[in-house]
């Protein structure tokens, strides 16, 4: 062979060495903190019942690592959260997200809780607090005309 083609042979070799390491994920990639918020999202589907941030044995998870080399790709291309979401869940279907959608899907049960608590505290003080009525008024001669007869019935007595 001429010098050439090893030269070039050499040549092509070394820049597909150097590609494949400038595209490969090392561990610490795929378990970054950015990698890991969207991992933690989502249910792993080989039946373990965890998120897709999981450390299961055999570390690293084959299903689990598959697809934090997915999240990592698509966030180097610039994806936000949400439009990885959307992309398991039309590869996987609705199964695959960890939580439910948006903010009420987590803060929704404990805000209706702490409301219906409030409604209860209310309706308590409400009728705990009953208003203090007055006897009722009655005229001072009906009073005197009372006082009168029980003075008689009394002298009566003696």
């Amino acid at each position: 062979m001429s010098k050439c083609k090893i030269s070039l042979k050499k040549t092509s070799f070394l820049l597909t060495a150097v590609a494949a390491l400038a595209l490969a994920q090392t561990a610490s990639d795929l378990e970054s903190g950015s990698v890991n918020r969207v991992a933690e999202k989502l249910s792993c589907p080989c039946g373990c019942k965890m998120n897709m941030a999981c450390r299961m044995d055999p570390y690293p998870c084959p299903v689990c690592r598959k697809a934090k080399v997915e999240i990592f790709e698509l966030q180097g291309k610039g994806k936000s959260d949400g439009q990885i979401f959307d992309q398991f869940v039309s590869e996987n279907g609705k199964d695959i997200l960890a939580i439910g959608p948006g903010a009420l899907g987590v803060i929704g049960p404990y805000a209706a809780l702490l409301m219906g608590l409030g409604v209860v505290v209310l309706v308590l003080r409400r009728f705990m607090r009953r208003p203090k009525t007055a006897g009722p008024e009655v005229d001072p001669a009906v009073l005197d005309r009372y006082h009168d007869d029980i003075e008689k019935d009394l002298a009566k007595l003696e």
